[in-house]
């Protein structure tokens, strides 16, 4: 029997709802706007040169996007959060001089704490990093496509290629990032309860901060797993294998998720409502070198891995539900 969402539920919840509604209809409907656009005539006056620009001469999205406060502090994302609730606790300061390397766990279905938390203000994270301007990184592709692109920059969003990294770092004082480490392949894992993280062979963007001299901190969202269920897919096993075929094939995960409607509880795309809790670490000093050996590569992965696990044990606890798992890193 589905379970319908009642009629008298309070306004401030029915715009929480329709705040993460609006967020998750923004892929479709760029997706259609840029169609339209392309297939149909009369729009090709308009097409033509901002897919030239677009292709062509637009490189902000190497270079930390183009950040609009208002779109940054709209109404819409503290609706947003309070829909969770998200949360963010900051445990240490932060020099503005430096650059610093966000490394955000786990990725989730679509990694929405990180989303909430680096890319609007909606937690006030101007003012808990005053001096910072942390920009979060997205694949490629979806600069790739038309309007979205366009509205990922508006949080100051950027690629999450090599290249547009160091042009962010090397960009001044306090200029920063924030990456999913895990990626696509770790969305296969999450799932109510479980916080098993992708990161043994992730040793990127350790060189990363080595050869730019960033700082390096650990980030945790307790609960970014919680919001969405997914289809058992062990590792091994058939589902799991045709999605990480897919993966390599596309560098999309194709994770076969399930939440909630805009009207029911028990199936649809939005994510349910469930409290997630961001962490975010001490940092890491790291050396700038030049062409770091894997071995040095290797010794501060080490020291990475052990200041992440250490913040998951801290806070596990005070942040998590009961029956969450351990961390688990493959």
């Amino acid at each position: 029997m589905v379970k319908f969402v009642p009629w008298n539920v309070p306004l401030y919840r029915r715009l929480e709802t329709m705040a993460v509604a609006i967020y998750a209809m923004v892929l479709p409907v760029c997706l259609i706007m840029a169609f339209n656009l392309i297939v149909i005539p009369l729009f090709w006056g308009i097409a033509i040169p901002y897919l030239i620009w677009m292709f062509y001469f637009d490189t902000k999205h190497e270079a930390g996007g183009r950040r609009i406060s208002y779109v940054r502090n709209s109404i819409l994302w503290r609706y947003f959060r309070d829909y969770f609730p998200i949360s963010l606790i900051i445990n240490s300061n932060y020099d503005p001089k430096k650059n610093y390397i966000f490394a955000y766990h786990p990725h989730g279905i679509i990694s929405i704490g990180a989303f909430c938390n680096f890319a609007t203000n909606a937690n006030n994270i101007d003012e808990k990093l005053p001096g910072l301007k942390v920009h979060l990184l997205t694949l490629e592709s979806n600069f790739k496509i038309p309007f979205l692109r366009d509205v990922l920059m508006s949080f100051g969003m950027s690629s999450v290629a090599k290249k547009s990294c160091e042009n962010i770092l090397n960009s001044g004082p306090g200029e920063s990032i924030c990456l999913v480490v895990g990626g696509a392949e770790e969305s296969l894992d999450a799932r109510p309860g479980n916080n098993e993280i992708t990161l043994k062979k992730r040793k990127g963007f350790i060189k990363l901060a080595l050869v730019n001299g960033a700082s390096l901190v650990p980030v945790y969202s307790f609960g970014e797993n919680d919001i969405y269920d997914q289809v058992p897919n062990p590792r091994g096993s058939l589902v799991r294998k045709i999605q990480t075929k897919i993966k390599d094939l596309t560098g999309i995960a194709p994770p076969l998720f399930m939440g909630r409607g805009i009207f029911n509880y028990d199936f649809g795309l939005l994510p349910v409502r469930h409290k997630i809790v961001t962490v975010v670490g001490e940092p890491i000093d790291i050396p700038k070198i030049k062409s770091p050996t894997d071995q040095v590569i290797e010794h501060y992965h080490q020291i990475y891995v052990e200041a992440l696990q250490n913040l998951f044990d801290k806070h596990k606890n005070k942040c998590a539900d009961k029956e969450t798992g351990d961390l688990k890193i493959n």
